[in-house]
């Protein structure tokens, strides 16, 4: 029979590890498009990340009208912000790790154009360092194909990944 001394060390042991766990950081990172291997582009791999604490938020934004399209077509459009621009789009992240090693994610979308406000909330479940599409079409070219050809990108997609 262990001590009461190593039985309390032990348990301690296990608290602390649940708990370091449950404090880990996440970085999230935005992207126009995920990394895809063996595409050759003439285009930059324009993309933001962050660490935040899981259940904590993140919030980006990109403004809507004529500046907004000579940035985006410059770079990524999208910057972290503490306030919703007026007239614009935004999108808040709030990640939480799950007990199953999957990572939530609570998405809050809205845009603003005036008096106009049009939001939604969506939640999306990944493995740790699975690109997600958040905003914009997804790419459904099957797994272990090759294409030829060129393709053009959107500057209103938007895709997550999120790891530890």
């Amino acid at each position: 029979m262990k001590s009461p001394k190593v039985l309390a060390l032990v348990l301690l042991g296990m608290v602390l590890q649940a708990s370091s766990v449950a404090a880990q950081n996440l970085v999230l990172t935005l992207a126009s498009q995920p990394p895809t291997a063996g595409t050759i582009s003439t285009r930059s791999p324009d993309q933001r990340s962050v660490t935040v604490a899981p259940g904590h938020s993140v919030s980006f934004a990109r403004s809507t009208g004529r500046d907004y399209r000579l940035q985006a077509s410059g770079g990524f459009a999208w910057t972290q912000v503490q306030e919703v621009p007026r007239d614009g789009e935004s999108v808040r992240l709030t990640p939480s790790l799950r007990e199953d090693g999957m990572i939530e994610v609570t998405v809050d979308q809205q845009r603003k154009s005036g008096t106009r406000t049009n939001s939604f909330r969506s939640t999306v479940i990944a493995q740790p360092g699975e690109w997600v599409s958040l905003i914009g079409a997804a790419n459904t070219q099957p797994r272990n194909t090759k294409v030829y050809g060129t393709q053009s990108l959107s500057n209103d997609s938007l895709y997550l990944l999120v790891t530890y």
